[in-house]
């Protein structure tokens, strides 16, 4: 980096000052992260915009603890303030002293402290402005935990033993193979335990409609799972614009990238499900699926090992095939040509197949006695 490009990233980007971050710490912000020295005492030269920050604890033999942060939108020579509490081994907002004071003090003495302060890692900085192009600091303040702390994993209550799950199917029957993978479709949370999260610990995500409702007939369970238009129709209307949709879906995938969220991923998750398996969605939302193929198309090369392999048993893998081929049915070939090809050389993934049906998915001849 030139004396120059220092000096203006110096004079417009925003600060961290941490205290008491004890030397070997697991340190990260946004997609960057390195182990604390002795004079570590912050960030600084950080561009405007949404920044995830977080710690990690490391044991003696070297294994980090999850990762507990924050995320923060950061205005141009914002000075941001915190300080390790060693009880939970995690970043707080600074007890001692006034902070106004504080950050006055610092902002007049900011040179004293540029030995102290690590740069932001310009050269990742492209790819988190990637994920986080719809990002607001509304957005950050409206879908932040009411604590302002966010981990990996939810604080959860703990759950009675009336609301356990119980095995088998209806009437202590055993679920088809099938039926258990169109519930799987729809809905993964019916296998795991009802806990709630402790109040103000997770994200503020928007409720998503379910592909279908309880009372629906048939029928109509056929045609959601055939094109989920009438639950895209739904998730939308749970938004003021699909600008705003898209930066809740940015949102809980920084969550994910940046924390390791497992809330983060579960609600993107979803909305993906919804918004990959209809045809009819992407006819009618043309818009919307070129700037949500464009987010997407970012995002996947993310994903864990294990979520990036191209097999039938990756839902992650056939929703993006489904979402091909409903982008192609509904005419925006250029938009989904750039997102085939990106994913081609990114994850090796090949779509020249997306219109074979599912052996699973065709219909099944019972010859009656």
């Amino acid at each position: 980096m030139d004396q120059k490009t220092a000096l203006q990233r110096f004079q417009h980007g925003a600060f961290l000052i941490i205290a008491g971050v004890p030397p070997k710490t697991e340190f990260g912000i946004d997609c960057s992260k390195f182990v604390v020295a002795e004079k570590f005492r912050g960030v600084k030269m950080i561009p405007p915009g949404p920044h995830f920050v977080y710690c990690a604890s490391v044991g003696p033999f070297g294994d980090a603890a999850p990762r507990v942060g924050f995320i923060h939108y950061f205005r141009e020579r914002e000075i941001v303030i915190r300080e390790w509490d060693p009880e939970t081994e995690e970043l707080r907002v600074r007890t001692k002293g006034d902070p106004e004071v504080e950050k006055q003090f610092i902002q007049e003495n900011i040179l004293q402290f540029d030995e102290l302060l690590a740069p932001y890692d310009y050269d990742s900085l492209s790819k988190w402005q990637n994920l986080t192009t719809y990002i607001t600091q509304e957005t950050v303040e409206s879908l932040s935990p009411a604590c302002g702390v966010i981990r990996t994993c939810a604080d959860l209550l703990s759950c009675s033993d009336d609301d356990r799950p119980r095995g088998g199917g209806t009437c202590g029957q055993a679920a088809s193979p099938k039926s258990t993978k169109i519930n799987l479709l729809f809905d993964e949370d019916h296998l795991l335990p009802q806990l709630k999260p402790i109040p103000g610990t997770v994200p503020n995500f928007t409720e998503l409609p379910p592909r279908f409702m309880k009372e629906a007939t048939p029928s109509e369970i056929t045609n959601s799972f055939m094109d989920s238009i009438v639950a895209l129709d739904k998730l939308i209307e749970c938004f003021s614009s699909q600008t705003t949709l898209l930066s809740e879906v940015q949102f809980a995938f920084a969550l994910f990238v940046a924390g390791c969220s497992t809330d983060g991923l579960a609600h993107w998750r979803k909305i993906l499900a919804i918004a990959s398996n209809t045809e009819k969605g992407v006819q009618k939302y043309r818009n919307f699926y070129r700037r949500f193929l464009l987010c997407v198309q970012y995002q996947l090369p993310h994903l864990p090992l294990e979520v990036m392999q191209p097999s039938p048993e990756n839902s992650v893998y056939q929703d993006v095939r489904k979402l091909v081929a409903n982008c192609i049915l509904g005419n925006i070939q250029g938009d989904v040509e750039n997102f085939k090809n990106y994913l081609s050389e990114t994850m090796l993934w090949t779509f020249e197949d997306v219109f074979e049906d599912d052996p699973e998915d065709l219909p099944v001849v019972v010859e009656c006695p």
